[in-house]
């Protein structure tokens, strides 16, 4: 069996036992001791009044602060390809009364998105991972970006480096915040 299947497999209950272990772990309070939510959404570059697109939110560790820095103005889509991820981050957009999130279930690597939609884009704590081509997912960012619109990587990985998502579209390399890497797109 792929890690995807086993991983993404809604219909199968130990893969959805695991995929629930990882959203809590990812969750853990000890989590912003090393990975600073706040800071990390400061340094993708998010304005107030902007549109965000949040690509694998996950356990919606950064949704609320992507959120934040947006104001009410601001509109943040919050995106995961599991619905358990999409669920999980619903409740916490509910508790803390988030009005400016949209959370849904999207694919990444193919997008329901309109082209030019968004500011920014985030993609942060998904890549690398075994089932995302790092080509195919920045074509798409490529595609769901304004002009002008900046795509902002982070990731816990260390000696990652961004150098497929600049092959792959045409993205000016920003300078790298805190650990995050920012393109704007051409």
């Amino acid at each position: 069996m792929s890690i995807k299947k086993l991983i993404f497999n809604e219909e199968s209950k130990s893969a959805n036992k695991f995929f629930m272990k990882m959203l809590k772990w990812l969750d853990h309070p000890k989590r912003t001791k090393y990975n600073n939510p706040e800071k990390l959404a400061k340094a993708s570059g998010i304005q107030p009044g902007q549109t965000v697109l949040e690509i694998g939110c996950g356990s919606g560790f950064f949704t609320s602060h992507a959120s934040k820095l947006l104001g009410s103005e601001g509109k943040l889509y919050s995106t995961d390809i599991h619905s358990l991820a999409v669920e999980e981050t619903q409740k916490k957009v509910n508790e803390l009364g988030l009005k400016n999130v949209v959370v849904k279930i999207d694919d990444a690597m193919s997008s329901s998105f309109e082209d030019s939609t968004f500011d920014l884009v985030l993609l942060y704590g998904v890549v690398p991972a075994p089932v995302i081509s790092m080509t195919d997912i920045s074509c798409e960012i490529y595609r769901v970006l304004k002009p002008g619109g900046v795509y902002a990587i982070w990731t816990m990985v260390p000696f990652w480096s961004p150098n497929a998502a600049l092959k792959s579209a045409s993205f000016e390399k920003m300078k790298r915040v805190n650990g995050v890497y920012r393109f704007r797109k051409l």
